[in-house]
């Protein structure tokens, strides 16, 4: 169970790099278009790798749900729109246990918006 722990919370480091490269590179360029397109990704990560993670560090009590696509679009835009408001300094400012706390938080509040279950996690 630990290491699916360290797997999601390696999974959260990664996406919010990722995504605070993107961000940055668009707001080199000027524009925020490249924020969809990084919502678009992580939609599409979550529907097609956090659906192999068991529930609650991935989203594999979703497989096969009608809802999963809306649920991780809902999911993308959230971390996406999280990620804008980062910057290179304070993504490394905030405690990686506060990371995953809003990644749940923001896990749920899709689930709720589309009737799904609820995330239970460990202490």
């Amino acid at each position: 169970m630990k290491s699916i722990r360290n797997a999601s919370l390696a999974l959260t480091h990664t996406m919010i790099g990722a995504l605070v490269g993107v961000t940055t590179l668009a707001m080199a360029q000027g524009g925020p278009a490249i924020t969809g397109v990084s919502a678009d990704q992580y939609a599409s990560m979550c529907a097609t790798q956090a659906v192999t993670m068991p529930a609650p560090y991935g989203e594999s009590d979703l497989k096969g749900n009608p809802k999963l696509q809306d649920y991780c679009k809902c999911f993308g835009d959230k971390f996406a729109e999280r990620a804008m408001k980062l910057t290179p300094d304070t993504a490394k400012s905030g405690s990686l246990k506060q990371t995953v706390n809003e990644e749940q938080d923001m896990r749920n509040s899709c689930r709720k918006k589309y009737n799904l279950p609820q995330l239970k996690f460990p202490s």
